[in-house]
C-alpha cells in the first residue's frame, strides 16, 4: 500500500510540477531530486515542459497605452465669452494585440476608447494591418509594408520624439489636418542600415536609421475616424536625413508630403482640394530633445476646410522643446511648446485668422512608459478665428483659453 501511495504522488507530482517550472521554481525540483522522488533525467524533462509555451501565445504581445486626464479651465466661446470646465476623464485608450506568425509577417489591432461629443466612452478601431518585412535593397533596410488600416507616415514618427501625446495631439493633428492611420497599403524603413547604440546616443531606439527613414504610401485620404466617400486615393510620404549619424548622431531634417481629394463628395463639382508640405528640423539628446516645424496646406484630409466649394490654405509652425532635470532626478523634465496656425494665409474669408498656443509643464517618468505630466496651456485667438478645427468666422472674437491639467500615463 505505501509503494502505492507513493507512486500516485509521484505521479500528482509529475504533473504539477511542470506548472510549478514554468513559474521559475527550480528549488523545489532539486529538492525532489534529493529525496529520491524525482531523477535527474525526470527533472531535465520536467524543466524542458516548463519551458514550453503553448503554440498560441509564441510571438504574441498584448499592450496598452491610457491617459488619465484631470484638466480644468476656460473654453473659448464667440463674442469675447468662455465656458468653464473641470473634468476627470480617460482621453484615450489603446489596447494593441501583436502577433508573429513567420520571421517575415506579423499582424497587428490596435482598439481606440475615447469619448464622444455625449460623454460616452465608444471603442472605434484604430490599426488592423498585416505586416510583411521584405529583404534588403542596397541602402533601403529593415523595410515593413503594412496592408490595411496602418500608420499614416508622420504622426507616429513625430510622436516617437516628441513623447507627450498624453498632453494633447501634435500641432497638424491639433489644426485638423489630417489624423494618425488610414487604410491603405505603405512601405517605410530605414537608410543605410540602423543607428549604433542609437538609445544611448540620442535617448531614441524607434526610427533608427543611421543615414534616416523614410515612409511611403496609398491611403483612402480621409483618415480612420470615417469611410471613403468619393474614390480618390490620397499619395504620402515621409523622408528623413540624418546628414551626421557620426558627430550628431541625434539630428534629422525630415519632409512630409501629402496629395489627395478631401474626403468629401462634391458631385457634381469638383471634390475639395487637401495638400500639405511640412519640413521639420529635430535634434535629439538623453538630456534634452528640441523640434522645429513648418507646414502649409490646401484643405484638409476630412474635406471640411472650405468655404464656397474651395479649399482655404492654411500656415502653421511648432516649436517643441524638453530638457531632464538630472540635478534634481534623472526622471524629471520639464517641457514647453508652442504652435501658431493661420486657419486661412491667403485671407479669402478675412484677415486675422490665426491662432497662437503655448504649452509649459513638468513630466515624470514613473517606469517604462508610464508617466505623469502637470502642465499649462493658453490659446490667444485672432478676432477672426474659428476654434480649434473650424474654419475662420469673421467677427468670431472667440474669448480666453487656457487650462490646467494633470495626466498620468498608463502603459504596460
Amino acid at each position: 500500500m505505501k509503494k502505492i501511495i507513493s507512486t500516485v504522488a509521484a505521479l500528482g507530482l509529475c504533473c504539477a510540477v511542470p506548472a510549478i517550472a514554468a513559474a521559475g521554481d527550480a528549488s523545489l525540483l532539486q529538492v525532489l531530486q534529493n529525496k529520491g522522488v524525482l531523477t535527474p533525467s525526470e527533472v531535465s524533462r520536467i524543466e524542458a515542459q516548463g519551458q514550453k509555451k503553448p503554440a498560441a501565445l509564441k510571438g504574441l504581445k498584448i499592450e496598452l497605452q491610457s491617459f488619465i486626464d484631470y484638466s480644468a479651465g476656460e473654453k473659448a466661446e464667440p463674442g469675447d465669452t468662455s465656458s468653464s470646465y473641470n473634468d476627470f476623464a480617460v482621453t484615450r485608450g489603446y489596447l494593441t494585440i501583436k502577433k508573429k506568425i513567420t520571421p517575415w509577417l506579423s499582424g497587428r489591432i490596435t482598439t481606440d476608447i475615447h469619448r464622444d461629443s455625449t460623454g460616452d466612452y465608444k471603442v472605434r478601431l484604430k490599426y488592423l494591418y498585416a505586416e510583411f518585412q521584405p529583404n534588403d535593397l542596397g541602402m533601403l533596410t529593415s523595410m515593413k509594408m503594412e496592408v490595411g488600416q496602418g500608420h499614416n507616415p508622420w504622426l507616429d514618427f513625430e510622436e516617437h520624439i516628441n513623447p507627450y501625446r498624453a498632453q494633447g495631439p501634435m500641432a497638424v493633428e491639433r489644426a485638423h489636418i489630417f489624423n494618425s492611420a488610414d487604410v491603405g497599403i505603405s512601405l517605410r524603413g530605414n537608410i543605410g542600415g540602423k543607428l549604433a547604440d542609437a538609445k544611448a546616443l540620442t535617448g531614441n531606439s524607434h526610427y533608427s536609421g543611421l543615414y534616416g527613414s523614410w515612409h511611403v504610401g496609398v491611403y483612402n485620404g480621409g483618415g480612420y475616424h470615417s469611410d471613403e466617400v468619393n474614390g480618390n486615393k490620397a499619395i504620402e510620404g515621409r523622408l528623413t536625413i540624418r546628414p551626421l549619424p557620426q558627430t550628431l548622431p541625434g539630428l534629422q531634417f525630415s519632409y512630409l508630403g501629402m496629395n489627395g481629394d478631401g474626403n468629401k463628395d462634391n458631385s457634381p463639382l469638383a471634390n475639395p482640394d487637401f495638400s500639405i508640405n511640412l519640413g521639420m528640423m529635430s535634434y535629439e539628446n538623453p538630456l534634452f530633445i528640441f523640434t522645429a516645424q513648418y507646414f502649409q496646406t490646401t484643405g484638409n484630409a476630412g474635406g471640411s476646410w472650405t468655404v464656397n466649394n474651395q479649399s482655404l490654405d492654411t500656415e502653421g509652425y511648432s516649436f517643441f522643446g524638453r530638457v531632464r532635470l538630472p540635478f534634481v532626478s534623472e526622471k524629471l523634465s520639464v517641457f514647453g511648446r508652442y504652435d501658431h496656425f493661420d486657419q486661412d494665409s491667403d485671407n479669402v474669408i478675412a484677415d486675422n485668422t490665426a491662432y497662437d498656443l503655448y504649452i509649459g509643464g513638468l513630466s515624470y517618468d514613473v517606469a517604462k512608459g508610464n508617466q505623469i505630466l502637470v502642465d499649462y496651456e493658453n490659446t490667444n485667438f485672432d478676432v477672426n478665428a474659428g476654434q480649434k478645427g473650424k474654419v475662420p468666422s469673421l467677427g468670431n472674437n472667440l474669448g480666453d483659453e487656457h487650462k490646467i491639467q494633470v495626466v498620468y500615463q498608463l502603459a504596460f
